[in-house]
C-alpha cells in the first residue's frame, strides 16, 4: 500500500470518528436521562424529600 493510500484512508477513519462523535453530541434524545419531575427511578420518598429541601 502506498504512503498516498495509507495516508487517505487514515483521514477517512479520522474523519468517520469525529463525525460519529459531533453527532452523538448534538443528538437530543428524549428517552436518554431523567427530568426533574419524570423519571421513573427516583422513588417517591426521594420525590417527596427533593419538595422538601426545595422549600
Amino acid at each position: 500500500m502506498s504512503a498516498a493510500t495509507q495516508t487517505f484512508v487514515a483521514c477517512a477513519i479520522v474523519g468517520i470518528a469525529v463525525a460519529l462523535l459531533v453527532r452523538s453530541w448534538l443528538k437530543k434524545s428524549p428517552g436518554a436521562g431523567c427530568s426533574q419531575e419524570g423519571c421513573s427511578a427516583v422513588s417517591p420518598e426521594i420525590k417527596k424529600l427533593r419538595a422538601k429541601l426545595k422549600r
